[in-house]
């Protein structure tokens, strides 16, 4: 049905938006990250990160290391998010052809 065609149609695009909105989140976070790691680079003395309220005294590795932890977990997630865009991109042309 035409109807049910329309439904499936207007799904995958909102899908497809949300998608977008997840990687564009991502992709800020991991150009923070970046713009971090260069900071802590560059900084010499004591480190503090914070933790939940409240900051806590860490050495430079634990910070890069975490940092860097963080930026592999968003890279993964961004590859997963990836394979979705583009299985639901190949779900609407495959829809839209039908008609």
């Amino acid at each position: 049905m035409v109807e049910d065609r329309e439904i499936e149609l207007q799904s995958l695009q909102q899908q497809l938006q949300l998608l977008s909105l997840q990687k564009q989140q991502l992709k800020i976070q991991s150009e923070e990250i970046d713009h971090s790691l260069n900071e802590i680079e560059k900084a010499k003395g004591e480190m503090y990160r914070l933790v939940g309220p409240i900051l806590i005294k860490s050495s430079k590795e634990e910070i890069v290391k975490d940092l860097n932890d963080r930026k592999s977990t968003i890279d993964a997630r961004l590859q997963i998010l990836e394979k979705q865009e583009d299985r639901i991109k190949k779900q609407l042309t495959d829809l839209r052809s039908k008609k």
